[in-house]
């Protein structure tokens, strides 16, 4: 029991209460008018120093994640501790659209996709599908009935419509635990949304209409005896797939594995019953859920950080669950006295290269951080040095997030550093595939407050737009930040 209850709660993310500061409220209106649809003032910021606030309230919004439209836009989904919902407060879930120009298409602040009651959130799922729609997978506490949370999928036009109506629809429900849900688009035109639900994971696919396709209850993929599986990632593969990752933990002593399959159209596991093994050679830090990208080819691109030592590698699965690297990955740096933490990685699809970027530590007396990367060929041969590449030379400032696109010139990364608490900023650089600096770091967000949450897509036009949780004004608000091809800012 003891042992349930503390998985289930590094699962959830307790968020501070609501602060009403007296700063917030002044400008409130003032920000506000500034996301009025169709505003001249309600668009990109070519100041770091301003951003672009997407929902600015005298409430708390957090985790942001952001997708790229088929017209150059975005949409961006996050929780909303929402003061006048009902039941009052509880984070329920928003979404808002850009377009281009960073101009909001729905109403100022965002639309409320679900009143929610629950007081804490989890990880939740978000994207785009082929027609432009926002898919949208979450825990649901709307549904009266026994258990009272359940998962919920949500789809929603460019226009705002919920097309799966005012309670989305409902995918999994039972008594075991729920958690970790996602979402994906597939290729096909359906979607395929995913979950943990005790030790175990299960998934179902909906097509269009949101019709459940994998039977009432959807598929599952079983943790063996002694083992809790944990959903990680969840994305489309081709012809119809979906890859899916997770964690195998051997209780909370025993080591954290990284494991992978991929679903067909028809529920089969195409990559076999005994799912790839992504990396046992250690352990995975404990808590740590690693996302991946995919190939284009239908395989994925995974990055993830090891203990014992704390090093950051890469693998690539190909479309037929073989490894392109060598087991256990390939580590961006051999520079062990180091440690290398909270990697993102990209890929190129037009050469087969990878690359990973991470949170280079020096450990001492006074602990350093700074920005270092490396670049893979098509088998894992590191191409950047043994120790990879410094982007940012060591600092005081801790390091927070970091993220990383390939873009149609190189990769982009983009990271949050601290230099005291809740004094963040959020730097970027760009650099070509040789390793030399296309653009040095610059400002994203210089402005110094809270940041949390930093998420970063590339839109249709080799525009990036980058997301967070920002505690300028108070607890936390939704900002925005495009970056142009030239990295630049702003109109």
């Amino acid at each position: 029991m003891l042992a349930a209850t503390l998985r289930n709660n590094l699962l959830i993310e307790l968020m501070s209460p609501i602060c009403f500061l007296r700063m917030k409220n002044t400008i409130l209106a003032f920000s506000l008018s500034l996301l009025l649809p169709g505003s001249a003032f309600a668009q990109w910021s070519s100041d770091p120093m301003a951003n672009l606030g997407v929902a600015v309230k005298p409430d708390d919004q957090v985790q942001p994640k952001v997708r790229p439209t088929g017209d150059g836009g975005c949409y961006i989904s996050w929780f909303d501790n929402d003061p006048s919902g009902n039941p009052p407060f509880g984070y329920d879930v928003f979404l808002q659209r850009l377009d281009a120009s960073g101009v909001p298409q729905f109403p100022a602040g965002g639309i409320r996709l679900a009143d929610l009651g629950l007081s804490s959130t989890q990880d939740y799922g978000f994207d785009v599908d082929k027609d432009g729609n926002a898919l949208v997978c979450f825990l649901d506490d709307r549904r009266k009935h026994n258990p009272n949370v359940v998962v919920t999928v949500v789809k929603v036009s460019p226009a705002g419509e919920q097309l799966y109506g005012s309670k989305g629809r409902e995918v999994a429900r039972g008594a075991d635990f729920l958690g970790n849900s996602k979402v994906t688009a597939t290729s096909d035109g359906s979607a395929v949304a995913g979950w943990i639900e005790g030790n175990n994971l299960m998934f179902q696919r909906i097509n269009r209409s949101g019709w459940k396709q994998w039977g009432p209850s959807g598929i599952t993929i079983a943790a063996p005896a002694g083992l809790t599986y944990s959903l990680a990632d969840l994305h489309a593969g081709d012809d119809g797939s979906v890859i899916a990752s997770w964690v195998s933990a051997a209780g909370f002593t025993g080591p954290k594995h990284l494991l992978a399959n991929k679903i067909g159209a028809d529920g089969t596991l195409l990559w076999g019953t005994d799912n790839v093994i992504v990396f046992d050679g250690g352990s995975l830090q404990f808590g740590n859920f690693p996302p991946f990208v995919t190939d284009g080819a239908g395989g994925a691109v995974f990055g993830w950080y090891e203990v014992t030592p704390l090093q950051a590698r890469a693998q690539h699965i190909l479309a037929d669950g073989t490894e392109a690297f060598p087991h256990n990955g390939t580590p961006g740096s051999t520079n062990t006295p180091h440690d290398q933490v909270n990697p993102a990685v990209s890929y190129d699809q037009a050469s087969g290269d990878t690359y990973l970027f991470w949170d280079e530590i020096l450990e001492g007396p006074l602990t350093n951080e700074g920005i270092s990367g490396q670049k893979f060929n098509s088998t894992g041969v590191a191409q950047w040095g043994d120790f990879g590449l410094v982007v940012q030379p060591f600092t005081s400032s801790a390091v927070l997030n970091v993220t990383n696109v390939f873009t149609a010139a190189g990769p982009l990364v983009v990271w949050s550093s601290e230099a005291s608490f809740g004094q963040d900023s959020i730097t970027g650089a760009k650099l070509s595939p040789s390793g030399t600096f296309l653009c040095p770091p610059f400002a994203v967000s210089s402005i110094l407050s809270s940041k949390s949450r930093l998420d970063l897509t590339l839109s249709v036009n080799d525009v990036a737009f980058a997301v967070w949780s920002d505690g300028r004004n108070d607890g936390g608000d939704i900002y925005a930040q495009d970056i142009k091809p030239d990295c630049s800012l702003g109109q």
